[in-house]
């Protein structure tokens, strides 16, 4: 059986022989024990006689955001790509839970959001900003930073090719601009990009102006793969928005009420109400509204949309983001995919929730995540490849 790993949330998974084993990550663990630690000390400053004499309000925590964004497979480690709190890095995690991980890289002005190994050298997705990013490579050695790409564009998602280890395939969206030359929040429809390294040459790979490309693989047979995403997803129908405008109107009010309750009276109007598709309740659900390769996804709506298919589990990924094998025609081979990998025994997804391998036609579930937008399997070699 091929090793997958997947990044669920801030824990590293691994499946194998054994069936799944969690990590943690020693980088955003050493974070949490400096915000406990600092916040101990500075305890003193909001208790007491004195405290309470000035007025001071109750010591709060700084809170923790912490993702691990990217995993890839190298020598039997796993590389992984990580944020917490404005501060990023890429780690190298071995399997063994008595030894240390190894630090690779860190930055707190640069964000790294993809990784990919070939030998030493780990292909990157850099963000600068929240607008643009970069692809580029990094010296699992050295630690030495290179970005190839410029511009204003989010260029992401980059891999080597598995036999031309000089040329990186990626996923290349313009920035829109007003007039006025401000970021009008849209991006044009990504398009996959061929880079090589030594000469700086790039070229197209795939895109059609409506759909966006993104994550291009190379499967063994020598197939490009991809996600492909419509640019507007489909609307509702008219009767639909009119028969459920008193609905909405009745959810607008509600949630008016509700906030004005938690800021003036500190309580909530659905504090019984966790559980559910209520869009009121759980705050650790609301957080899932998340950015997924630069698409923001609504996790409860899509999850409560993708339920309408009864013959397999959910995820919360758009039923819209197709994997596609890339020919004369492309073949769809799954639906509600965010991430995959190919390895010598099928390839591999997940739909957020989920990892599946479809092999021979045939899909069977692997894993159940709480929230899984990455994965790798241990590459094949250059020999695994018959072109």
């Amino acid at each position: 059986m091929e090793k997958i790993a997947f990044a669920d949330g801030e824990k590293i998974g691994v499946i194998g022989e054994q069936g799944i084993v969690y990590y943690g990550s020693e980088a955003i663990a050493r974070y949490r024990e400096y915000v406990e630690t600092r916040a101990r000390n500075d305890e003193w400053k909001v208790s007491g006689e004195g405290a309470r004499f000035r007025g001071d309000g109750e010591n709060i925590a700084e809170r923790v955001d912490a993702y691990v964004n990217g995993v890839a497979w190298q020598d039997g480690k796993v590389v992984y790509a990580y944020t917490v709190n404005g501060s990023s890095g890429v780690c190298r995690r071995p399997l063994d839970p008595k030894a240390r991980e190894e630090h690779i890289f860190s930055s707190s002005d640069r964000e790294i959001l993809s990784v990919d190994v070939c030998g030493a050298s780990i292909a990157v997705t850099v963000r600068g900003n929240d607008v643009t990013s970069q692809v580029g490579v990094l010296n699992g050695t050295t630690s030495e930073l290179v970005t190839y790409t410029e511009g204003d564009a989010r260029d992401a998602n980059a891999v080597f090719h598995p036999v031309r280890p000089n040329v990186l395939l990626f996923d290349s969206a313009g920035a829109g601009r007003t007039a006025e030359g401000r970021f009008s929040g849209k991006y044009a429809p990504a398009v996959l990009m061929e880079l090589d390294a030594d000469t700086l040459a790039l070229s197209e790979r795939k895109g059609d102006g409506k759909n966006s490309f993104v994550k291009p693989r190379v499967g063994t047979d020598g197939a490009l793969y991809c996600i492909r995403r419509p640019e507007k997803e489909r609307a509702g129908s008219l009767f639909a928005d009119i028969l459920l405008f008193p609905f909405r109107l009745i959810k607008a009010l509600f949630g008016f009420l509700q906030a004005f309750t938690v800021i003036f009276g500190k309580t909530s109007l659905s504090s019984d109400m966790g559980t559910g598709d209520n869009p009121t309740s759980g705050r650790k659900q609301d957080a899932r509204k998340l950015f997924v390769d630069g698409r923001y996804i609504d996790a409860a709506r899509e999850e409560k949309r993708n339920r309408k298919f009864k013959d397999r589990a959910y995820g919360f990924i758009p039923a819209s983001w197709k994997l596609v094998k890339l020919g004369e025609k492309e073949e769809v081979l799954a639906s509600g995919v965010c991430d995959f990998c190919i390895g010598r025994e099928g390839v591999y997804y997940t739909d957020g929730r989920h990892i599946y391998k479809l092999s021979d036609g045939k899909e069977t579930k692997l894993a159940d995540t709480d929230r899984c937008l990455s994965l790798s399997v241990e590459k094949p070699t250059a020999q695994d490849f018959d072109f």
